[in-house]
């Protein structure tokens, strides 16, 4: 998905994280969603399961 900023970006990544952990609520400690720019580098990681 494309967002306007680099911020609606996280703010939807933490949204998505949310909604996996209501729908799922154990899992992988390790999972997380991840949010790029447009060169693919990583600017925000998302923990799905926080430790």
């Amino acid at each position: 998905m494309k967002f306007a900023s680099a911020a609606a970006a996280i703010t939807h990544s933490k949204q998505m994280a949310s909604k996996i952990r209501r729908e799922n609520p154990s899992g992988d400690v390790d999972r997380h969603v991840v949010v790029i720019d447009e060169s693919g580098k990583e600017i925000h990681r998302e923990a799905i399961y926080p430790a």
